[in-house]
């Protein structure tokens, strides 16, 4: 219903859409907002719930800041289920709006999201770039989280882009540095993977020094997040079976297959 109601409306009718004035709306767009990513990350089955919510309480009482986040996650849904033209479209929306309102609170979190849309349309090379002004914008706004976690989604995507090796550990050394400081565990634990996919291609002399002193002592929780974060789990799985590809270990590489899909 909501989808059908969005394609009835035109970008310039929804950028000019009615603006939210009850608090109580304002509120629990807000307090949506920062469970979403949560469930991303834990709970991804309640994600559409949400983000419909988001939608249906912008379309109801009017567009807030806020509803940029809606927006964005209902994109990128639309995009991994193969609506790329339909999902991209509800994307730049969301980039829209935050220009539209400044809303830098909400700024890192959209560009986090939209970026990963973004390069199913523009060359990965260009679109991954996004991710350094999302960092920035996270950081001006203060929020830790997803400054985080726009540099864990960029040197996850490095190393797909083509980039050279050497410099994409030097970037991942960057990037480690900063979520460690802060103090972002699990998204440590999330590119542990990508670490070691890393160091395979490299040279395991090559590893950096962050591998030897401090991922291997998040073992417990490296393990925990494999049981119960399904987004962790996709990522170990996906870089076992990329790297029994790329070793050509195919004795393994059907059962790594499985265990990612």
């Amino acid at each position: 219903e909501t989808r059908s109601i969005l394609r009835g409306l035109s970008d310039g009718a929804l950028l000019n859409y009615k603006l939210m004035t009850d608090s109580t709306k304002i509120m629990a767009m807000k307090f949506l907002s920062r469970i979403e990513m949560s469930l991303v990350m834990t709970s991804c089955d309640f994600t559409p719930i949400v983000m419909l919510q988001m939608l249906k309480l912008s379309l109801e009482h009017g567009i807030t800041p806020i509803s940029a986040v809606g927006f964005v996650y209902f994109g990128s849904v639309l995009v991994s289920i193969g609506h790329i033209e339909e999902g991209y479209r509800y994307v730049k929306l969301a980039k829209k709006l935050v220009s539209q309102f400044d809303a830098k609170e909400v700024a890192g979190e959209v560009i986090a999201i939209s970026t990963q849309a973004i390069g199913y349309i523009e060359p990965m090379q260009s679109a991954i770039e996004f991710h350094v002004l999302g960092h920035k914008s996270a950081l001006e706004a203060g929020d830790i989280g997803f400054a985080s976690m726009n540099c864990s989604l960029y040197i996850s995507n490095l190393l797909w882009s083509g980039l050279n090796l050497n410099q994409v550990q030097k970037e991942f050394d960057k990037a480690h540095s900063f979520m460690e400081q802060h103090s972002t565990w699990s998204l440590l634990v999330i590119t542990g993977p990508l670490l070691q996919s890393i160091g395979k291609l490299v040279s395991v002399e090559e590893l950096p020094l962050f591998q030897e002193r401090k991922y291997q002592s998040l073992g417990p929780m490296a393990e925990f997040h494999r049981e119960k974060n399904p987004f962790a789990t996709k990522i170990f799985y996906l870089h076992n079976m990329y790297q029994t590809f790329i070793f050509r270990n195919f004795d393994r590489l059907e059962d790594t297959a499985d265990e990612f899909i």
